[in-house]
């Protein structure tokens, strides 16, 4: 059978081996053997009789051929017998084998299904710790807005409180002007003044530019001093970062910190009203220390120190004391709690002078009539070249405005004008008449050799913001 299949395969008895293994190449060759050597042994004896008895005898069998038949017949059977169990045990071994690999193909395909299982798991695993960071950030970030609302709730001021505040303080400077400078118009008329004190060269570097053309307008001397006076407390006090040291050096590390960390808040993926409300939380918590309220103090003391020898010329006769003490409570301080109410609210205040381009906007400015003695001039929805406006001139800028920056939905609003920038005017058309003025006395008698940038002594530091102008120096 064997024999069969290796010569009949059409693959050929090689191809047949190398499927089947060497177990049954070596029962093909062994099968091979016998059979030939079976068939050899079985021809001999036949030919051997044929030549012997011929072929008479032929067609008989005597009892020897019997017996060496059957004798033929057994020894085949048993070389059949023999290879069967051979091929038996050929077969018997390599179903072993592949019944031993199907065993480790199984046990491979076990663990394959175990590790599918385990990253199944470490997949579900991770997906349940990704959601659990996430929660556990809401709730972080939860926890610090509740944190914010227990807080005691901090006041800021409205709009309307900034805007009423402000023209209280401007009134404030235009009473005291009112009330302190007569004197020294009286001197000028009456030609009493001399020589001006040391303290005039810091006062008329405070004039602006558009007021410095317009220094012998007649009547004009008390806008002139009310624009010093605010053009001083714009410096000292509303330009800075924030109005007052936070430390007691000269340059103020605190305020630097604090400045440029918002600077550097801003550039990271925060929105404009986490950076404000970062900025004035920090600054409420260092205003509430014990500390800040003492250096307050003597920071407002120096302001006044410093105002009180600038507006001495133009007040020579008030007595020192009385007129520091009128600085103090009409200037200074309502100055600075204004100033620190601003500083730290929510929303942007800031203080702004009118533009270059003043003339051709008095719009949108609070116009004060020279030739009327001060009254407003309304010019709102007016144009340059409006019949109404066609003798009105714009001589110098009085006050600034007040503005404010709104922050709502994490954005920041367009600027808005909350009490207008004042300026002065004349509406009788032609030259404004020129006489002799207080401000132009000072300015000739002025000292030169201080050069622009002293109207703001620099005895104490101050951060300023690098926004105003750079002939004034800070306080």
């Amino acid at each position: 059978m064997w024999v069969a299949i290796f010569e009949h395969n059409p693959l050929g008895p090689q191809e047949t081996s190398r499927n089947m293994g060497g177990g049954a190449l070596a029962a093909y060759v062994f099968l091979k053997n016998v059979g030939q050597s079976t068939q050899t042994n079985t021809m001999e004896p036949e030919a051997k009789a044929q030549s012997k008895h011929g072929p008479t005898e032929q067609n008989g069998m005597t009892a020897g051929d019997e017996v060496s038949r059957r004798g033929a017949l057994e020894e085949r059977l048993a070389g059949e017998t023999h290879l069967r169990r051979f091929t038996e045990d050929v077969l018997d071994s390599r179903q072993q084998e592949i019944e031993s690999k199907e065993t480790e193909t199984n046990q491979l395909l076990a663990k394959v299904e175990i590790l599918k299982k385990e990253l199944a798991d470490t997949q579900r695993q991770l997906a349940d710790a990704r959601s659990q960071t996430k929660n556990k950030t809401k709730q972080l970030q939860d926890a610090r807005d509740q944190i914010f609302h227990l807080q005691p709730s901090r006041k800021d001021i409205t709009e309307a409180e900034a805007k009423e505040a402000y023209k209280n303080l401007c009134g404030n400077v235009q009473r005291w002007v009112e009330n302190r400078v007569a004197d020294v118009i009286d001197d000028l008329e009456s030609g009493r003044l001399k020589a001006a004190p040391p303290a005039a060269s810091r006062f008329v570097t405070l004039l602006r530019e558009q007021s410095r053309r317009n220094l012998n307008a007649d009547q004009s001397d008390e806008y002139h001093i009310m624009g010093v006076i605010m053009n001083y407390l714009y410096v000292a006090l509303f330009s800075k970062s924030f109005y007052c040291p936070l430390t007691d050096t000269e340059e103020d590390g605190t305020l630097v910190w604090i400045d440029e960390l918002e600077n550097t808040l801003s550039r990271l993926p925060r929105d404009v009203a986490h950076c404000r409300q970062w900025r004035t939380e920090t600054l409420t918590a260092l205003v509430h220390q014990p500390i800040f309220k003492s250096r307050r103090a003597r920071y407002l003391s120096r302001v006044t120190d410093d105002m009180t020898s600038l507006l001495s010329v133009v007040a020579p006769r008030t007595p020192s004391a009385e007129l520091h003490s009128s600085i103090r409570r009409s200037i200074v301080e309502p100055a600075a709690d204004l100033v620190h109410q601003l500083h730290l609210a929510s929303s942007i205040f800031s203080l702004k002078w009118p533009a270059r381009t003043a003339a051709s906007r008095l719009e949108v400015y609070q116009c004060l009539n020279l030739a009327s003695g001060g009254m407003v001039l309304d010019m709102a929805g007016t144009k340059e070249n409006s019949p109404a406006r066609r003798n009105v001139s714009y001589l110098f800028d009085v006050a600034p405005g007040l503005f404010v920056e709104r922050i709502e939905g994490g954005k920041k609003l367009a600027l808005k004008a909350i009490a207008k920038p004042t300026v002065l005017v004349n509406d009788r058309g032609g030259e404004v008449p020129q006489n002799p003025t207080v401000m132009r006395w000072l300015w000739d008698n002025a000292s030169t050799s201080q050069g622009p940038g002293r109207g703001v002594s620099r005895t104490w530091g101050g951060r300023s913001k690098p926004t105003h102008v750079r002939y004034l120096s800070k306080l």
